[in-house]
């Protein structure tokens, strides 16, 4: 069991709508690694947990997902890569609405269940998304038989599908500094706004959190709209948009200080790994952090962690008290913290 020492700094808080100061309780965590022989990561990016089940997301593995056995410490690989039909491309996000719960693969356009049992576990494809003139960047269920997604849309922030993958609506806009970067096409600065989705256990709350600057947005769902709650934005990205007849990007620059670079949610609280780093200073470690910020449903910032180590990926436990993550030692190693 790890020290703990709890202290209070005043965090100066910059939202949407208001500058306000609050007292934000830092908490220093120290992390211990999880031996497992059998476990070798790659370059996790993901990481999802059921019971004593932790399934952890591998680009560089043979399969997607790493499946961890907490109980017995043991590890087998499962999601098999390939077009086959019991076979995968990609992992893109994992969601849980309730007692479901998947993944969603960009190549495929596929939102995919995964099912535990005694045997282990097993992956079976669910719904395609082929209403869309692109692909969705993350697709998560909600709890009105929809899905909601963000992506490279012409025209709207999120697309809301019907449970068989057909579009019934597309909402919102996408964020802009001031009304002259509101004039660069929404395609534009979709390429520049990326992001993280994670909806609350229930289902009705959504959590969008930019991982190309460090803005965060929280809203109330609905069967066919989503309504903005609050709001924590920190600053805005500089980029240069390039759009052509059959390309889209966004030149983002090294400067720019990166946002969020995962997000897990529990029925009380949202977890939002924080980076703060630009490429131009720390390389590709800007895409890991050592702290994370923890709101409340409302978008209320009410606490933070910081490590003794950089993380990649991360996940809590349903009662708060539990912190397992993918942390930068000598390489990617399987930690855990108390909380």
């Amino acid at each position: 069991m790890k020290q703990k020492l709890t202290i209070l700094l005043l965090s100066i808080i910059v939202l949407s709508c208001s500058d306000e100061r609050k007292q934000v309780q830092i908490t220093p965590l120290n992390f211990q690694t999880i031996k497992i022989d059998s476990l070798i990561i790659g370059q996790s990016y993901g990481m999802l947990l059921v019971d004593s089940n932790l399934l952890i997301a591998d680009s560089q593995g043979d399969s997607l997902f790493h499946w961890v056995n907490l109980n017995t410490l043991t590890a087998k690989d499962v999601g098999q890569i390939g077009q086959g039909p019991n076979e995968y491309l990609t992992f893109d996000n994992f969601y849980r609405i309730g007692k479901n719960y998947g993944f969603y693969d960009g190549q495929l356009r596929s939102a995919n269940e995964i099912l535990f049992s005694e045997k282990g576990v097993s992956l079976k494809k669910k719904v395609r998304f082929e209403s869309l003139d692109y692909r969705y960047y993350r697709v998560i269920p909600t709890a009105f038989g929809t899905y909601i997604g963000t992506g490279p849309y012409k025209k709207g922030l999120f697309a809301i599908s019907d449970s068989a993958g057909q579009l019934i609506n597309a909402v919102g806009e996408q964020p802009y500094r001031d009304e002259i970067e509101r004039k660069i096409p929404e395609l534009g600065r979709a390429m520049a706004y990326q992001g993280k989705l994670v909806a609350s256990p229930k289902g009705d709350r959504l959590v969008n959190a930019i991982y190309t600057s460090p803005m965060i947005y929280f809203y109330q769902l609905s069967p066919t709209g989503v309504t903005l709650v609050n709001s924590f934005i920190e600053c805005y990205p500089e980029y240069r948009p390039d759009l052509g007849d059959n390309s889209y990007a966004s030149a983002m620059n090294r400067n720019n200080k990166l946002g969020y670079m995962d997000m897990v949610a529990t029925e009380q609280y949202v977890y939002a790994l924080y980076s703060g780093k630009s490429t131009a200073e720390a390389g590709l470690s800007a895409f890991c952090g050592n702290k994370i910020r923890v709101f409340d449903w409302n978008g209320n910032l009410q606490k933070e962690y910081i490590f003794d180590m950089d993380i990649s990926c991360f996940c809590v436990t349903p009662d708060d008290r539990t912190i397992y993550a993918i942390g930068l030692v000598d390489d990617y190693e399987l930690v855990t913290a108390e909380c």
